[in-house]
């Protein structure tokens, strides 16, 4: 089969041929290459041939042919410009072969052709703009596959965006890059949260009572001891009251103002003032007022110092706290499924190295406690037969909340640069007035009936992150806090108190020095 010639191809066209079976060469070099091919026998010579994408090459036969065979046109083109010169025209991307006949049909060539994009432009643009890199293409069908070095994780997606936009698809390019620089990154952060809490409590009580009627007179007879009546110093007769002296009628009052943020009086100094009238030792009226007055101001300190370490491009996690169990469902049993939820002080962040000291971070961090606010509390349940009986009980379940503080974020900083991602500020005033309606709304005189109770919760957290790019090091080079621990003697335990040995090592140098490191490790 012999296609019609397409001179134009001929300007660009390249010698492709290699000897020996399973050879390959490129079409498009610089200078032309002519080389026979050498049937060595009488059987076909089996060769093949890798062309790029519109460029052509010539083939130079060592006998006349008389026909060209090609499995797919659309692929492959060839023309026999001569007996023995044929010309390979790349249509498209693709395989394809071509048999060579000679005059009394017998076969001359088999070509495997396969026809590829041309990367060489791809090549020298990426060499061009990234001199750094030292990257290959190799084209498969459709797709690119870069292979080589590049400096850092930077460059390695410069040069993948460069790759992506000469195809069609950027799915259909695979990157193998290796990269230099580092890949560790070591991420030390420092959580630090205060948390204010002030309560303020100043209530006033009142308390009375009035008697009306006649008074009847107490009724009281002698003292006898074996019958006799007991006498005092002076000789009178001792006597006991029998029934107590009262009035008709007694009616008292009472104020009651709780401090309902709190629930309760939560201590501080409490007083109480009165008087009563007595008349022959019977309390007539009486009036008194309780004061109860309380300032308490609380400090929480929280601090974390979580270092991790990780390569570049994965995920490192750390958490100190703990999981409390969650009912979830039942199991086709009856069975109690239980999920474990994590509290405490948490931190994942994933580390990117871009370039040279440079570090793209992506960073979550969370502090996190139980709490008895949004509580769920279930109440016991009675378990019931088929007849209505009570057979067994459920305990009641408490199921604690979570006080959340969380921030996540991303930065790029520099290998030892820090920065403080997040500052949660968070203020809470509470405040009751509680007493009598109307009373209590009286100028100077209504605070005698009324209690005050404010609260105020104040909250501030700040993370501060520093990365810094890490190399391993000898096992020499580390220490930790258990190191030169030893336990105590008895005897030193028993006479001075010490839990550990106290030793220095002959000749070492220890003033000025403490157990404060710059990263972690530290003991008082």
């Amino acid at each position: 089969m012999q296609a019609p010639p397409v001179l134009c191809f001929f300007v660009a066209c390249l010698l492709a041929t290699v000897m020996g079976p399973a050879s390959s060469a490129y079409a498009g070099e610089a200078a032309l290459r002519h080389v026979k091919i050498d049937i060595g026998g009488t059987g076909p010579v089996s060769q093949s041939l890798d062309i790029s994408l519109n460029k052509a090459a010539v083939i130079e036969l060592p006998v006349d042919a008389r026909d060209v065979l090609v499995s797919n046109p659309k692929i492959v083109d060839a023309v026999i410009r001569t007996p023995r010169r044929v010309y390979i025209l790349g249509m498209s991307q693709g395989q394809a072969n071509a048999f060579f006949f000679d005059s009394a049909g017998r076969q001359i060539l088999n070509l495997e052709i396969t026809v590829v994009q041309d990367v060489r432009g791809l090549e020298a643009t990426i060499a061009k703009l990234i001199p750094r890199a030292r990257v290959t293409v190799q084209p498969m069908g459709n797709n690119l596959i870069l292979s080589g070095t590049v400096p850092d994780a930077g460059t390695a997606d410069s040069v993948l965006k460069i790759a992506r936009q000469s195809v069609e698809k950027p799915e259909n390019v695979l990157s193998l890059l290796t990269i230099q620089g580092k890949g560790q990154v070591l991420l030390k952060v420092r959580i630090v949260e205060m948390q204010r809490t002030l309560v303020k409590q100043l209530g006033i009580n009142l308390s009375g009572s009035i008697s009306f009627g006649d008074f009847v007179a107490p009724i009281a007879k002698p003292l006898l001891e074996n019958g006799v009546p007991v006498l005092d110093q002076l000789g009178n007769a001792i006597y006991e009251t029998v029934t107590p002296g009262r009035f008709g009628t007694t009616s008292s009052f009472a104020t009651n103002n709780a401090f309902s943020l709190a629930g309760r009086a939560l201590g501080g100094t409490t007083g109480s003032i009165g008087y009563t009238n007595f008349r022959q030792g019977v309390p007539r009226s009486s009036i008194g007022a309780g004061i109860s007055a309380l300032e308490r101001v609380g400090l929480v300190r929280t601090l974390a110092e979580p270092n991790l370490t990780a390569i570049t491009g994965e995920a490192a996690n750390f958490l100190a706290g703990g999981e409390f169990p969650v009912p979830v469902g039942r199991d086709r049993d009856g069975n109690i499924t239980i999920e474990y939820k994590k509290f405490g002080v948490g931190l994942g962040f994933t580390p990117l190295v871009i370039s040279k000291g440079r570090i793209s971070l992506r960073i979550s961090t969370e502090v996190s406690e139980l709490t008895t606010t949004g509580a769920l509390q279930l109440s016991s349940q009675a378990i019931t037969d088929e007849n209505g009986n009570v057979v067994g009980t459920v305990d009641g379940l408490t199921l604690p909340a979570l006080n959340v503080r969380r921030a996540e974020t991303t930065v790029e900083l520099p290998s030892g640069g820090s920065m403080v991602i997040a500052g949660l500020i968070q203020e809470k005033t509470k405040q009751a007035l509680e007493g009598v309606p109307g009373a209590k709304d009286l100028p100077i005189l209504g605070a005698l009936f009324r209690s005050r109770d404010y609260q105020n919760d104040e909250t501030e957290l700040v993370i501060m992150v520093t990365p810094y790019l890490v190399d391993p090091t000898h096992p020499d080079n580390i220490s930790t806090p258990a190191d030169g621990f030893a336990n105590a003697s008895d005897l030193s335990t028993i006479l001075f108190g010490r839990l550990n040995k106290v030793y220095r090592a002959p000749g070492a140098k220890t003033n000025g020095k403490t157990w404060d490191g710059p990263i972690g490790y530290v003991l008082e």
